[in-house]
């Protein structure tokens, strides 16, 4: 009995500290708040690296084969890196936009409201280039940290995500995805984003 008093008085005293600013808050497992900057850090390597690694890829699939092989090299490369980026570094990795192509990389609630920011940003004359958005986030009872950055349509993006897509293009897109969204961008226009998080 004495033992849980004297558990309790301190239960209260670190409790108070907190309140009063003398300690930083922790999670429930008694680690401490994660380091904010490190986790962008790392976000942004991943980021960098996913992209590079699918541009280089379409860039090579484009050249060697054309525009339509490069749809369906995306369709599966894509996923892949996402999915062996997030196996090597610990980290959920995708992509999204408020035009998809895959109804899989559909944006969640938090995705949307980013999107949405920037889509307002945007059209008040904000550049597209380096938009970023970070959060630590409640979701059903678990603490996670959002990152999403900015894909920018680029020359290359227009093969299949423009407003002037050849036949055979929009054939190969209309038969792998007859949902499809992604089209009628501009050079410059927010075309999507990387979306990462990670759970503490």
């Amino acid at each position: 009995m004495l033992a849980t008093l004297k558990q309790l008085k301190s239960v209260r005293t670190l409790t108070l500290l907190t309140a009063l600013g003398f300690l930083s808050p922790v999670f429930a497992d008694n680690t401490q708040e994660p380091d904010l900057n490190q986790l962008e850090q790392e976000a942004k390597t991943i980021t960098m690296a996913f992209g590079k690694e699918l541009k280089t890829v379409l860039q090579g699939t484009i050249m060697a084969s054309g525009p339509v092989e490069a749809i369906k090299v995306c369709r599966t490369s894509a996923p892949a890196i996402a999915n062996r980026l997030a196996q090597e570094k610990g980290w959920d990795v995708a992509r999204t936009s408020h035009k998809v192509r895959n109804a899989n990389n559909a944006p969640d609630a938090w995705e949307q409201k980013v999107l949405a920011e920037w889509q307002d940003k945007i059209s008040r004359g904000a550049p597209v280039q380096n938009m970023k958005a970070s959060e630590i986030v409640t979701e059903n009872g678990v603490t996670v940290y959002r990152f999403m950055s900015a894909i920018p349509t680029g020359q290359m993006c227009l093969n299949c995500h423009g407003s002037s897509i050849a036949g055979p293009v929009r054939n190969t897109i209309h038969d792998l995805y007859p949902d499809d969204q992604a089209t009628g961008f501009k050079e410059g226009e927010l075309r999507g984003a990387f979306s990462l998080q990670k759970t503490f």
